[in-house]
Order: structure tokens, then C-alpha cells, then sequence
């Protein structure tokens, strides 16, 4: 270190007598022992673009790849060695476009003409490729996000053939890359899944939940892998950080495939690292519990603190997400869902449908009022109904209702939309939209007449819940169907088994609240 340090000084004094030669092997010797020297990296940059003409291709390769190395950043040097390699990509050999692009992608600086040209040659010199040059290529691809579907697609005949020669940082890489350019290939998976069993027992636990992020993120489901992956990772566990947590339960949330041990031991370990949780980690880790239906109150519990106090990084999305996680959980936590509502009513007009739909779906769920939540997003929901779909119509009018939160102008609105929209709704959409309107008061005479004749054409498809509650509504706001009051009456008797006792008593209570007699279902009941 001494010497270097000294050496470094006396670089820059004479940096102006240095040659391509000597700055592309200074930087790389300080690159490869790891001695970092910032003002002597920051001066040879200016000094290079001015003797660029002279270097030749090896050495602008030698020289990125060490400023990647050793993580010192210079935009205005790769940018003028980027054009300059253009011009001399005929003399890459495999290993000089491997470098070039990994410490492109390293330095997070994208050039996109670059890459393009350099995925020309990486074709042409493919035979050339060993196990690390298929995955580090494709990993720098996939950092700067360039994508490149014929290189790629060479890449992955390549990486099939020699599989036996990757170990299992390549494979999980090679994964993790295709899976983040969001470029599914479904040969390249199978054939690795057969192969990471086989060589499990030497991957660390970052390579392992890459993996699983991996096939998750293409939805390249492999049951007999996430079990095997399961395993192993339990006796990993002690290596995990907060970001390999989440991607681990938000994979196997991603690709339905349950392991309750492995959800348990993660609870344990979340609970262990929640300060080093971020806003997406938390969002997450809940969303995944829930999507699973795997229940961990003390996680939950001591998860809610610690969203509060991230609140001001999330971003609408996560907020969304965590409340609807605690909602599909079942797991209530005032705290965090007033400290929600308040953050969200800042974040309105980042909201698309799906956010209005789900954030009252949550708060309904768990039965917490929120007044001026419910009137800001009413607002919203208006802008955006020409997105909403049949689901998303029943559940805003059902959470509304749920809450018991009046709303006539949306509920107008979506009464028009639902009555545009009927022949996509399903037996529960209708149900519940139905009764929503009736939960509130909120008479519409035109959307009752229209889902009179739509529940006829549909009702072999309700079950005896949706038919309870479609009596109930019709008769809550008086809305006189006789011939729709015959036909459930009759379906409703060919599912009586299943009828509770909340069920029997609000169908006869409908039937006399509208002046409906039917004496076989009365005796039925």
C-alpha cells in the first residue's frame, strides 16, 4: 500500500509523459490488487481521452474493465472510449467483449449503440464462449437493461450445450439475467433445473434466492426445484440478508408453490433484520405472506412500526400493496392503516384503477373507516372508471357499502358503467354489486331492471350466498321482480343444503318485503 500510495503521487507529477501503454497497465495493476486512488484515476481520465487515438483495442478494453474493477466512475472517458471501440471491434477476441461489457455494466453506464455493435461480434465469436463469458455477458446485458432477443437466443443454445461446465455462480447469473430483460426461455430453464439439483449442495444462499427470483420473474414453474431450493436454503438461512428474504417468500408467492417450514423460518429471520428493511422489501414480504396464505401475527405485528416509520420512502404502489397484504391476511393494524390513509390522499394522481380498487378493498376488509380517504378516492375512481372492469366495479361498490361510506355521485357513475358492462360480470360481481347499492340505500332502478335479466340468464352459475343476497338487495330498496323472485326461488331450492342460518332467514325476509309468496320454498325452508 505504501508503495502505491507514493507511486500514485509521483504518477501525477509525470501523467503527461504517460503513454496508452503505461495508463491502461497502471490502472489495471491498481485495479487488481484493490488499491483505490481516486484523484490519480480521476486525472489519468482526461489524460486518456486525449491520447485515445493511440490506444489500441486492447488497452481501451484494459482500461474500462479497471476503472469498472476497482468502481471509480468516469462518464466522460467510457463515452469516448465507447465510440472509439466501435471502430475496432474486428480485433475483439471472445474475452475483449466479455470484459468490455461487464465493465460497462458494472458502472452502470449504458451505450446502447455499444452494446448493439458488440452483440453483432459476441454472434460471431460465440464458439469462443465458456461457461463465465455466456454468463457474464449476459448479466451485463440484463444490468443495463439492453436487450438483445438474437443474442440471447445464441447465448441460450450455447449455455444448454455446455452446461456441465457451469458451476453455480454461472447458472445464477445466467438466470438472473434472462429473468431481468424479462426474456423467458423455456429450454434454457428445464434444462438448468435437472442441473442446479445436481450441483445444489455448492450454491451459497444469494445464488440460491436468485435462482428463485429468477424463475419466479418468468413464471418458469419447477415444483420438484422450489422444493429442493427450499431445503437447502433452510440450512442457509444464517447468511440471508433483507433483500434475499423478500425475493425468497415474494418467488414462491409468484409461482403458487407453498412451503410452510421454509415461510416460518423466514418470519424468524425477518424478525431478526426488520431495521435493515426497505419500503419494497416490506411491501413484499407482506404481499407474499398473504398471496400464500401463510399467517405470521408477530411478524405482521412488528412489521407495522417499522412501515411507519419507512413511510416517507414509499411510494404509492407499496403502500397499496402492504395494506391490501394485511387485508388478505386478515390482519388489522390501525396504526399503520391511518398512517396510510394520510400518505396515500398526497399520492392520488399516481393512482390507476387497480390502486383505487385494491386500497378500498383493504380498508373494507378490515372494517377501517376512513372517511376522507373513501371522499378523496371517490374522486379519483371517477377520473379513472373507463378503466375499471366488472371486478372492479363490484368490489369499489362493495367496499364503499362494506364501510358504509355514501358516495351518490360514484355510485352514479358506476351504476352507468356496470349497465354498459353486464355481459362481463360474473354471478359474485353481480352479487355484490347488487348488494352494495342495497347496503347503502341507494336506489337505481335502471341498473336493477338491467341485472334482472342478466342474473336469469346467468343463475346456474350462482351459488346460494349470491342468490340470498340478490333477493336481499332487490327487497331492501323495493325493486319488484316477479319473474326473477320465481326463478331464484326455484334455484334456490336445488341448493339448500348449503344455506346457513343468516341465509334462510333473509330470503324469507325478502320474499315478504316485496310480497313474494312461494310456498314450496317457504316450506323448503
Amino acid at each position: 500500500p505504501e508503495l502505491f500510495d507514493a507511486l500514485s503521487t509521483k504518477a501525477l507529477e509525470k501523467l503527461d509523459t504517460f503513454n496508452s501503454q503505461n495508463i491502461a497497465n497502471t490502472v489495471w495493476a491498481y485495479a487488481k490488487v484493490g488499491h483505490s486512488s481516486p484523484e490519480l484515476f480521476d486525472a489519468i481520465s482526461p489524460r486518456a481521452i486525449e491520447k485515445l487515438d493511440t490506444f489500441n483495442s486492447q488497452e481501451m478494453v484494459t482500461t474500462v474493465y479497471a476503472y469498472a474493477k476497482i468502481g471509480h466512475s468516469s462518464p466522460k472517458l467510457f463515452d469516448a472510449i465507447s465510440q472509439k471501440l466501435m471502430k475496432t471491434l474486428d480485433h475483439f477476441n471472445s474475452q475483449n467483449i466479455v470484459n468490455t461489457m461487464w465493465a460497462y455494466a458494472k458502472l452502470d453506464h449504458s451505450s446502447p449503440k455499444l452494446f448493439d455493435a458488440i452483440s453483432v461480434k459476441a454472434m460471431e465469436k460465440i464458439d469462443d464462449f465458456n461457461s463465465r463469458d455466456i454468463a457474464n455477458t449476459m448479466w451485463a446485458y440484463a444490468k443495463v437493461n439492453h436487450k438483445s432477443p438474437k443474442l440471447f437466443d445464441a447465448l441460450s443454445t450455447k449455455a444448454i450445450k455446455n452446461l456441465d461446465t457451469f458451476n453455480s455462480r454461472d447458472m445464477a447469473n445466467t438466470l438472473w439475467a434472462y429473468a431481468k430483460v424479462g426474456y423467458a426461455s423455456p429450454k434454457l430453464y428445464t434444462a438448468m433445473t435437472t442441473k442446479i439439483i445436481e450441483k445444489l449442495d455448492l450454491f451459497n444462499i444469494q445464488e440460491i434466492v436468485n435462482v428463485m427470483w429468477a424463475y419466479a420473474r418468468v413464471g418458469h414453474k419447477a415444483p420438484i426445484l422450489f422444493d429442493a431450493l427450499s431445503r437447502k436454503a433452510m440450512q442457509k438461512l444464517d447468511n440471508i440478508n433483507s433483500q434475499g428474504i423478500a425475493n425468497t417468500v415474494w418467488a414462491y408467492a409468484r409461482v403458487g408453490h407453498t412451503s410452510p417450514e421454509l415461510f416460518d423460518a423466514l418470519s424468524t429471520k425477518a424478525l431478526e433484520k426488520l431495521d435493515t428493511f426497505n419500503s419494497q422489501n416490506i411491501a413484499n414480504t407482506v404481499w407474499a405472506y398473504a398471496k400464500v396464505g401463510h399467517s405470521s401475527p408477530e411478524l405482521f405485528d412488528a412489521i407495522s412500526p417499522r412501515a411507519i416509520e419507512k413511510l416517507d420512502t414509499f411510494n404509492s404502489q407499496e403502500m397499496v400493496t402492504t395494506v391490501y397484504a394485511y387485508a388478505k391476511i386478515g390482519h388489522s393494524s390501525p396504526k399503520l392503516f391511518d398512517a396510510i390513509s394520510q400518505k396515500l390522499m398526497k399520492t392520488l394522481d399516481h393512482f390507476n384503477s387497480q390502486n383505487i380498487v385494491n386500497t378500498m378493498w383493504a380498508y373494507a376488509k378490515l372494517d377501517h373507516s376512513s372517511p376522507k380517504l373513501f371522499d378523496a378516492i371517490s374522486v379519483k375512481a371517477m377520473e379513472k372508471i373507463d378503466d375499471f372492469n366488472s371486478r372492479d366495479i363490484a368490489n369499489t361498490m362493495w367496499a364503499y357499502a362494506k364501510v358504509n361510506h355514501k358516495s351518490p355521485k360514484l355510485f352514479d357513475a358506476l351504476s352507468t358503467k356496470a349497465i354498459k358492462n353486464l355481459d362481463t360480470f360474473n354471478s359474485r360481481d353481480m352479487a355484490n354489486t347488487l348488494w352494495a347499492y342495497a347496503k347503502v340505500g341507494y336506489a337505481s332502478p335502471k341498473l336493477y331492471t338491467a341485472m334482472t335479466t342478466k342474473i336469469i340468464e346467468k343463475l346456474d352459475l350462482f351459488n346460494i350466498q349470491e342468490i340470498v343476497n340478490v333477493m336481499w338487495a332487490y327487497a331492501r330498496v323495493g325493486h319488484k321482480a316477479p319473474i326473477l323472485f320465481d326463478a331464484l326461488s326455484r334455484k334456490a331450492m336445488q341448493k339448500l343444503d348449503n344455506i346457513n342460518s343468516q341465509g334462510i332467514a333473509n330470503t324469507v325476509w325478502a320474499y315478504a318485503r316485496v310480497g313474494h309468496t312461494s310456498p314450496e320454498l317457504f316450506d323448503a325452508l
